[in-house]
């Protein structure tokens, strides 16, 4: 089984059709046993995208392409392909999006296509037709030229930028570890202003409801998280938003 996943803010019917226009594409070579998975990302944010990506890269090994579709620039850049030292392949525009994850598996094999000039719906009429024979397994030196690493966006998140929001309203921030004692008490800042107190907690449900809950998540390696107990929109009443920062301080 090969498995694509499409990592993208065209979560409305644009994945079906570039679902639909791979699956046809892959067919018509004469493979079979293909999976596509959709991670949906956050509207125009390049770092959500670049989180999901280095997610979903941490699971994901040979045999996977991960598919990146979102471009919220005015310019179009360069759509590159290629394949990490894990193994794992990889395709879409050099927004950045692909760095963080190219940056720690490092790079076996980076192309890039020959620029067909704009075309609406790049993902559908552009990247499908090359995904699928990528996937399919023709080399990647016949579908395009040889891309140099150092051209690559030069984009990765700001140490405490809150890189995802899951849908129990926990931030997912950018940055190491955290481990403090049970019961700590720190003061949160949002893009440098005071907001609220939250306690440190090696198990966040073990809290009482609606309480702020700071501690370290399940993701990356633990990066840190914060989120309200059993409370999926209290973030939304400070208007906290992906790529906001989050700071903290000992509270008194």
């Amino acid at each position: 089984m090969k498995r694509i996943v499409i990592v993208t803010d065209c979560k409305d019917v644009a994945f079906s059709e570039m679902k639909w226009s791979i699956e046809s594409s892959y067919d018509g070579i004469g493979w079979k046993g293909l999976s596509i998975d959709l991670v949906p990302v956050e509207e125009f944010s390049i770092a959500n995208a670049a989180f999901l990506t280095r997610l979903t890269g941490e699971l994901c090994g040979e045999e996977t392409l991960i598919w990146v579709v979102i471009n919220p620039q005015k310019h179009r850049s360069d759509r590159i392909f290629g394949r990490t030292k894990k193994g794992l392949q990889f395709f879409g525009a050099n927004t950045g999006a692909l760095t963080w994850l190219l940056r720690d598996q490092g790079v076996e094999e980076l192309y890039r296509i020959d620029d067909p000039g704009f075309v609406t719906f790049g993902g559908k009429f552009v990247h499908s037709p090359n995904v699928a024979k990528i996937i399919s397994g023709e080399p990647m030196s016949t579908l395009g030229s040889e891309f140099p690493e150092e051209s690559l966006a030069d984009f990765l998140p700001a140490p405490g930028q809150v890189v995802h929001i899951d849908n129990f309203g926990l931030l997912k921030i950018w940055g190491e570890k955290i481990d403090f004692t049970d019961g700590d008490i720190f003061k949160i800042h949002l893009n440098s202003q005071y907001v609220f107190d939250a306690k440190f907690s090696s198990r966040m449900m073990s809290n009482e409801d609606d309480e702020w809950i700071l501690f370290s998540g399940s993701s990356l390696h633990g990066m840190p998280e914060l989120g309200c107990v059993r409370n999926k929109t209290e973030y939304k009443k400070f208007d906290i938003g992906i790529g906001d920062h989050i700071s903290w301080t000992r509270g008194d």
